[in-house]
């Protein structure tokens, strides 16, 4: 396995998550309302049954961007891979993602810039839009997420393997 690859596929899955969830917050950010800060849900109310299934909808696309670097190992590594392997590669992939999702999304977007289709109406002004420790301390949390979510694909390309 090829650590330079697990680079590359994580650049190109950066580009699409990051897409998928600029032009969402552009459709209507209250879709991602229980990812803001604290303060900033405490000032609006809550996500309507519409703004939910919206949130549904875009598990299709994320899913997507979880099965694709499985489907990709399964076809380009054949079964010359191990367990370890497989999760090393799947980690550093899914950290790649969530990195460029901190630094550009996170920090650059919300917190530097706040354009105005990130700023829930109502909310203006709030401290939690330059909060750049809240989403340092959920890409933490994400990484033992990620852990998991990479122990789980990684069992699943070995056990894919013995079929």
């Amino acid at each position: 396995m090829d650590i330079s690859r697990s680079f590359i596929e994580g650049l190109i899955l950066s580009v699409g998550f990051l897409i998928i969830l600029i032009l969402s917050l552009a459709v209507n950010p209250r879709i991602w309302l229980k990812d803001y800060p604290k303060d900033i849900q405490r000032m609006t109310t809550s996500q309507t049954p519409h703004e939910k299934k919206q949130m549904h909808k875009l598990g299709i696309p994320l899913g997507l961007l979880v099965i694709i670097p499985l489907v990709f190992s399964l076809v380009l590594d054949s079964q010359q891979i191990t367990f370890w392997q497989a999760f090393i590669h799947f980690y550093v992939l899914f950290t790649i993602v969530s990195l460029a999702d901190l630094i550009i999304l996170d920090w650059l977007i919300f917190c530097l810039i706040t354009p105005k289709f990130i700023v829930i109406p109502g909310t203006e002004g709030a401290k939690g839009y330059k909060n750049y420790l809240f989403h340092f301390i959920g890409f933490l949390k994400g990484c033992v997420i990620l852990a998991v979510l990479s122990f789980l694909l990684s069992s699943i390309r070995i056990a894919a393997t013995w079929l």
